[in-house]
């Protein structure tokens, strides 16, 4: 009778978790990664969404200042301890202030139809708490710009010469050194890393030029573009 064992996975977001229980424990350098990381490619993603630049840059300051405990009705639990890692921290970064602007937008709309109580100051109440409100769908972000992207990475890889397209292929998918593809061609090893490099380069810059040609407003970044990627994004 064999006996059975249970495997131990590392966890995906181990980093993330790392930083986030550093940042929310007052690290100072976490704290300053998480701002330096995440601000500034927040801002870009919403942008890239239609919101204007101050628009942008006030979403984003107010859902960072909560992320570390300077919460709304006087709630200071901060935002990054509802973190658990079950996606990345990219991907759960950009959802929450998604759905804090679409939340905005909703608010904005109805505010000016919700019926007045005598109470309601008193007690504190805001008219929209007291709708039950349609639920917002997460992947909202997702389904849209995730498909612009994919249209835009198939384009790119579409544009390549076959041999180019071949080597990237065996080097990234397959995991075959540079000079076994070098012997397999039968030239040098540079010649090989240089068809790689400017394989890579060509992606990156047809991709976004498809990008902005569907959509000229579209304030995204090659680096944005990686990130999204990284962050679980189903192209």
């Amino acid at each position: 009778m064999s006996e059975s064992t249970t495997e131990i996975k590392p966890l995906k977001h181990a980093a993330d978790l790392d930083l986030v229980d550093r940042a929310v424990d007052g690290d100072e350098e976490a704290v300053v990664a998480f701002q330096k990381e995440y601000q500034p490619m927040l801002e870009r993603v919403m942008m890239s969404r239609g919101l204007d630049k101050v628009e942008a840059q006030d979403l984003v300051a107010d859902v960072i200042a909560e992320c570390f405990g300077a919460g709304k009705k006087g709630e200071t639990r901060p935002l990054l301890e509802k973190f658990e890692g079950r996606a990345s921290l990219s991907t759960w970064m950009i959802r929450i202030t998604w759905n804090r602007w679409l939340d905005l937008k909703r608010r904005d709309k109805f505010r000016g139809e919700l019926p007045v109580y005598e109470d309601d100051e008193k007690r504190g109440v805001d008219q929209f708490d007291r709708l039950e409100g349609d639920s917002l769908e997460e992947d909202l972000l997702d389904e849209d710009l995730s498909a612009l992207m994919g249209r835009a990475i198939k384009s790119a890889f579409d544009s390549l010469d076959p041999n180019a397209l071949l080597m990237l292929k065996l080097s990234y998918l397959h995991g075959v050194s540079q000079t076994v593809i070098a012997r397999m061609w039968r030239c040098d090893q540079t010649r090989v890393s240089r068809a790689l490099t400017s394989a890579r380069d060509q992606i990156a810059l047809q991709t976004m030029q498809c990008i902005r040609e569907a959509d000229a407003d579209l304030e995204l970044e090659w680096e944005d573009f990686q990130k999204l990627c990284a962050a679980g994004l189903d192209l």
